[in-house]
């Protein structure tokens, strides 16, 4: 990060702020006072309602004069944000070795005001860049949630990491054959330890270093097996393991170390220390925020790439961030990354290239070895390092930089003592030579000028022939016109005769113009009279109809006149009616519209029958209860009892009808019963009726009056009734509007009746009735028109016939002015023809003189000429540059000679601190003494990602500012220790169903991070290599479909795949010209898998021994192969031998090792799985599977990538051995039977498959 601008703000401490800084022994006045301003990173603080914005400011103790005075610990001054000031609410410190630079903290020069001066506040800028930081906090908060899901894996490794070394005596170690094995008897350990032995690594008393891990323990036998690490194979054939102290320590330390560094990796991420500030955005988020490449990237290549190739080394260099690349089996991912990182070397660039094992980094290094622009450098533990990466490791690269340098310089040097003799005699050779070519030239440029004058003479004669040919060919084409034309108008006469003939007989067959006149003439005479009489016939009918219609007229009169009377009466009626239902009955009766005034007249008049009707019933009930207070009261006089205090009194009670009624009748009751009446009883009484009265007159105090009842109701009546009069004199005058319509109406019809008769009567007069006029007029009128048309026609032929006979004579004439025009043509091209031919003689001797080239001799004269000076120029600088040349090149000669260690370790410090393409593990990249050295690279190249875990990629992508992805998500994912994730995965559920991160893991198995980004990045910043060179054609068919769904097709790069992996093996079982053979096992019990005891691995006796017998006919085959002189001698067939199950590799190791005797193949086991970026010649596939089980499957052979990985590892034969029918028909998942049957038919196709019975 740069620190660009300074800033200066004013700065308050609070007093807990200063007491801070006075335990550390510093006052604030002299510590602000050490710089003008300070280095400082701002980191950001989550912002809540009670917490104002606040930040930390990180100050740099290697930027600032601040070290000494701390003690080498970063100083923080926690502040809150105002907008005049900062204010430090507390001062702490951090270690020294603490990052202080992160991506979530922003760098800034600062210097602070302490007086605290108006009119001073924060800068703007300043502000404007925290209010967009990001919160640090919630950065880190972010990557926590996202990366718990890589948690799986570490809990993984952790489960049995926390073991305790285990030392125990043994009494012997035994190899086997290939010394890549080691087995420890008599060791003495405790039962709980035998269980935790496997994955152990493995050190012996008197060795240094680990010498292996522990493959598997016999307790009864009291032996560990050992799988040898790589470089102390060398010393068990050496016989250096007779140690004198015969202990063993079993460890996890490794485990544990890794571990530590792959957990330390989610830290840095979780704390913003990635190179690339946006790392984890592009791992964790669905749609990478890549940048846009770089465009128009021009590259000169240094390797032969293909165009798949070529556009993947392109992408990647113009990416600015991330950049995928897809490499299937054989497809050249090494030699892209070669490509990438010299391209990233002549760009100024430094790279890391990691990987998961230390063998895919040597060999993504190995194309390197021999450019003078790259400058590897090979980082990590030297004995797990592959011999051809051993040069560049650290303590060997001054040695081998030296070595190489010196046998550069004294090639060259002896090569220019050479050099003097050999500049002398090139020298007069070239001047011999200059002399002849000049003589030479001399010739040929006489030649040249005699080409030339001949081709100006030819070009003139060629002209005049051509200009010749040129009238010829217009001639004849004039001539043929012409000759065109006279057929022509041959043709056109004999139509015109046929047509001449055709029409006078048309005219001799028909009666002339005047007969055809006559009969027209009479018989419009007669279409006359028809018309006449039609006309009459009409006329009849239009009086018929206007008496119908006066008829009508009348009768509507009369309806409307009656009409109006009627409403007349009703009206009367109307008036004269003094009850509201007279009123509704005319309403009903005469269908009146209800008006909003009716209506509203109509709640009047029932309002004010009602009020009137509730007066009534209230003066009732009234009248009763006044003439029972009377009578109480005179009771009460009677008795001499006083009631003048009782008053009625002002009650809310509400009495119903029914209540007063019951009330009044109970009284009643009592009274009438003759019984003694108590006065208390009365005046109870007494007081219920002044209440009711009282309710009483309330009630009858909320309704009007009985006249203003009256005179409601004769109003609502009188406006309802001159509303029905309105409407029924509206009808009045619509009727009147009718009835005066149809009188007008009937006078007109009158009218035009008058009329009618006088015209009918005045042709009746003079017209002759026909019958059947309308009938006969039609055909009359046809017969009048064909009559016409015949006339016109005999008339238009006639014409005709005159026209085509002068046509006819005309077209005779131009007949024979043409003929003779032809005549004249012919005279013309014969002339013509005759000049050609001598023009063309004249041509022949010039056109043998132009056939010769001496232009071009001329030319390469010239050249070679040039060519000679340029040479000779070049050796004259040669010779005065050479001695110079020497004398340095010895200089060099005698340093490099006499180089020290001293020399050698200048070498080696300046080397390391130059190197530009450093390769080490995913691991080891988190060392810490790489981390100091290499904290960040401009490019990270990590190869084989489909073999590291997450948590292992992390680690050097958190040091690449560009990160570069290779590998194939076709393929498997990594192991988890010796078992793959699938079977590490079981063996958890049954273990532990609640383990944390099964079901992040289960996720990862179909989708890895590898094939996320490379389905969700852009096209811009992935690409898939789809030219294969490893396999033979048919081979790769086999896996061709599973990248069907990518860009491009997979293809296979070799010219002749027949000739490239030849195999040249003859055998019964193996042909020339077999690349794919699958021996097919029956599906029966003799045949059948079968598991291990005590374990869950699977293994198959039938396809064991059919493997003896292939590996001993394919032993056979090389050795008649070598005999043939088809392969040399000392050289041995490189033969694969897998299987899906681990105990099938066990058993057919113990074959290899115990009973054949194999001298003229190489052979390599393990499962798929361990075979995954491994080639060979020849492989084997072991199958295992066969059962006849409903409830069993074929297992992890389901998985398409196992098989893809499986089938990928041949270069030249594949020999698949198992059941046909148990993975085509068997199989349960359809995917799987479908992949399966397409590797049978492929299979098939090429002849590969073998019957066992027909094989053996």
């Amino acid at each position: 990060m740069k620190f660009n601008t300074t800033y200066r703000c004013p700065l308050a401490l609070t007093n807990k702020a200063k007491d801070k800084m006075r335990e550390l022994g510093m006052a604030e006045d002299s510590f602000f006072s050490l710089e003008t301003s300070f280095h400082i990173f701002i980191e950001k603080y989550p912002e809540t309602a009670d917490r104002p914005l606040s930040v930390a400011l990180f100050i740099d103790p290697k930027k600032n004069a601040l070290t000494a005075k701390v003690n080498d610990l970063v100083f923080v001054l926690h502040c809150v944000v105002e907008k005049d000031r900062l204010v430090a609410t507390n001062v702490t410190t951090r270690p020294g070795y603490s990052a202080v630079e992160t991506n979530w903290r922003r760098p800034v020069l600062l210097g602070f005001d302490l007086k605290g001066q108006r009119g001073k506040s924060v800068p703007l800028d300043l502000l404007q860049m925290i209010h967009e930081m990001p919160v640090a906090l919630e950065s880190s908060e972010y990557v926590r949630k996202r990366i718990a899901s890589w948690e799986g894996y570490l809990n993984i490794q952790e489960r049995s990491a926390d073991i305790p070394d285990m030392v125990s005596p043994y009494t012997g170690l035994t190899f086997n054959r290939d010394f890549s094995r080691m087995t420890i008897t008599g060791c003495q350990l405790k039962e709980q330890e035998w269980k935790s032995l496997k994955d152990l690594s493995v050190k012996l008393n008197g060795i240094d270093q680990d010498v292996g891990k522990v493959l598997k323990a016999n307790r009864a036998a009291q032996t560990v097996e050992v799988e040898l690490n790589g470089y102390m194979e060398d010393m068990a054939r050496q016989q250096r393991f007779n140690l004198k102290l015969k202990e063993v320590v079993f460890s996890n330390f490794a485990t544990l170390s890794q571990v530590k560094r792959l957990r330390q990796g989610f830290k840095h991420l979780e704390n913003g220390l990635a190179a690339n500030p946006e790392l984890e955005r592009l791992l964790f988020e669905n749609k990478p925020p890549v940048r846009v490449p770089k465009k128009n990237v021009s590259l000169k290549f240094h390797n032969r790439l293909n165009e798949f190739q070529q556009e993947a080394v392109r992408g990647a260099m113009a990416a600015e961030d991330l950049y995928v690349i897809q490499g299937p089996p054989g497809t050249g991912k090494t030699t892209v990354i070669s490509e990438i990182c010299l391209q990233n070397a002549r760009a100024g660039l430094r790279t890391l290239v990691a990987s998961q094992s230390n063998l895919a980094v040597d060999n993504a290094l190995g194309r390197l070895l021999a450019n003078k622009d790259i400058r590897i450098l090979r980082v990590g533990r030297t004995e797990s390092i592959e011999e051809e990466g051993k040069k560049f490791i650290e303590e060997n690269v001054g040695q081998y930089w030296k070595d190489h340098t010196l046998t550069e310089v004294s090639m060259q040097f002896e090569a220019g003592k050479k050099r003097k003799t050999e500049i002398e005699t090139e020298w007069a050779e070239n001047e011999q030579e200059q002399q002849q070519l000049e003589s030479e030239l001399t010739r040929v440029e006489v030649l040249v000028k005699a080409k030339q004058d001949a081709e100006k003479k030819y070009q003139v004669i060629q002209s005049t022939t051509d200009e010749q040919k040129q009238k010829i060919t217009e001639i004849e084409s004039e001539k043929e016109k012409v000759t065109k034309l006279i057929q022509e108008m041959k043709v056109n006469i004999q139509a015109l005769n046929e047509l001449i003939e055709h029409d006078q007989a048309f005219l001799r067959s028909e009666p002339d113009s005047e007969t055809i006149q006559k009969e027209w003439d009479d018989t419009q005479l007669v279409i006359s009279e028809l018309q006449q009489s039609i006309a009459c016939q009409e006329l009849a009918d239009k009086l018929h109809e206007a008496r119908q219609s006066a008829e009508q007229a009348t009768m509507e009169c009369n309806k409307w006149s009656d009409a109006t009377k009627q409403l007349d009466a009703l009206l009367e009626k109307t008036n004269m009616i003094k009850q509201i239902d007279g009123l509704k009955w005319i309403i009903l009766e005469q269908n009146l519209k209800r008006t909003l005034d009716m209506i509203q007249s109509f709640d009047q008049l029932e309002e004010s029958r009602k009020g009137i009707e509730q007066l009534e019933k209230l003066k009732q009930y009234n009248d009763r209860l006044t003439s029972a207070i009377s009578y109480i009261e005179s009771i009460l006089t009677k008795n001499r009892v006083s009631y003048e205090q009782m008053q009625p009194r002002q009650t809310n009670h509400v009495y119903s009808a029914q209540e007063i009624d019951q009330f009044l009748n109970d009284l009643k009751r009592k009274l009438a019963e003759g019984t003694t009446v108590y006065p208390q009883m009365l005046i109870e009484h007494l007081e219920g009726l002044y209440s009711r009265r009282l309710f009483i007159w309330k009630k009858r105090e909320r309704l009007q009056s009985f006249d203003v009842y009256k005179q409601m109701a004769q109003q609502a009546f009188g406006r309802m009734k001159q509303e029905m009069v309105d409407q029924l004199l509206q009808r009045q005058r619509e009727n009147d509007q009718y009835y005066q319509k149809w009188t007008r109406s009937l006078e007109q019809k009158q009218k035009e009746l008058d009329v009618v008769q006088t015209q009918y009567h005045q042709m009746m007069a003079t017209t002759e009735v026909i019958s059947n006029a309308k009938e006969v007029l039609p055909r009359k009128v046809e017969l009048a028109l064909e009559l016409e048309k015949k006339k016109e026609k005999v008339q238009l032929v006639t014409l005709q016939v005159e026209a085509n006979c002068r046509k006819r004579e005309n077209a005779n004439t131009e007949v024979h002015t043409k003929f003779h025009e032809v005549a004249q043509i012919e005279e013309r091209l014969n002339e013509l023809k005759k000049v050609i031919q001598e023009k063309e003689a004249e041509l022949l001797p010039l056109a043998e003189i132009l056939a010769t080239e001496p232009e071009k001799e001329h030319e390469k004269i010239l050249t070679s000429l040039a060519s000679l000076s340029f040479k000779r120029e070049s050796l004259k600088q040669e010779q005065q540059r050479l001695p110079l040349f020497q004398s340095i090149q010895g200089k060099w000669l005698s340093l490099l000679e006499e180089a020290n260690d001293h020399d050698l370790d200048e070498i080696r410090k300046l080397y390391v601190k130059h190197a530009n393409v450093i390769g080490t593990t995913c691991v080891a990249s988190a060392r810490k003494d790489f981390i100091d050295q290499y904290p960040e690279f401009d490019v990270v190249i990590i190869d084989e990602v489909s073999k590291a875990t997450p948590p292992e990629l992390l680690l050097p992508m958190l040091k690449g500012k560009k990160i570069i992805l290779v590998g194939d998500h076709h393929q498997l994912p990594p192991l988890l220790g010796n078992d793959t994730l699938e079977e590490t995965l079981q063996e958890m559920a049954e273990q532990s169903a609640d383990f944390e991160g099964i079901a992040e893991l289960k996720k990862l198995l179909k989708e890895s991070l590898f094939e996320r980004l490379y389905k969700n990045l852009p096209k811009s910043n992935k690409t898939m290599l789809a030219i294969q060179y490893r396999m033979h054609e048919n081979i790769m068919e086999t896996i061709a479909p599973f990248y069907e769904h990518e860009n491009e097709r997979l293809q296979c790069g070799l010219m002749n795949s027949d000739l490239d992996r030849d195999h040249l093996l003859e055998s019964p079982l193996i042909k020339r010209n077999s690349h794919l053979v699958w021996v097919d096992m029956p599906n029966e019990s003799a045949y059948f898998e079968e598991r291990m005891k005590g374990g869950k691995s699977l293994y198959n006796p039938a396809e064991l021994n059919e493997i003896r017998r292939v590996l001993q006919e394919m032993d056979d085959a090389t050795e008649q192969a070598k005999e043939a002189g088809l392969i040399d001698i000392d050289a041995k067939k490189s033969i694969g031998v897998i299987s899906f199950y681990g105990e099938q590799v066990k058993r057919i190791d113990r074959i290899l090792h115990q009973e054949l005797q194999l001298r003229h193949l190489t052979i390599r086991t393990g499962t798929v799985d361990r075979f995954q970026g491994m080639e060979m010649d020849v492989i084997l596939l072991s199958m295992v599977r066969n059962h006849d089980s409903k409830q069993d499957d074929i297992g992890f052979a389901k998985d398409y990538r196992r098989l893809n990985v499986a089938l990928s590892r041949a270069k030249e034969l594949l020999v698949l051995i198992g059941s046909t029918k148990m993975f085509t028909e068997r199989t349960k998942q359809s995917e799987a039977r479908k992949m399966y049957t397409h590797v049978l038919n492929t299979v098939k196709k090429q002849d590969g498959l073998r019957i066992l019975e027909e094989v053996n």
